[in-house]
């Protein structure tokens, strides 16, 4: 993952308008995707504990609007 492919798919959020919900799940999606990349590849050791830490709120089950 790139700077540039983030742009894409941030294009790509703002181009599913005026559908939110899909907007939400891609939002959710590409932030998540981020967090996985950092955890996967930063070399700060801070960072990727803050990802990870990040990314255990993916495991809540509570009810959303959107899926």
């Amino acid at each position: 993952m790139d700077v540039s492919h983030v742009r894409q798919r941030v294009q790509a959020i703002a181009d599913a308008a005026p559908d939110f919900e899909v907007q939400h799940s891609l939002e959710d999606e590409l932030l998540a995707d981020v967090l996985a990349c950092i955890v996967r590849s930063s070399t700060d050791p801070t960072a990727r504990a803050l990802a990870g830490a990040a990314l255990a709120a993916q495991e809540i089950d509570f009810e959303r609007a959107c899926s």
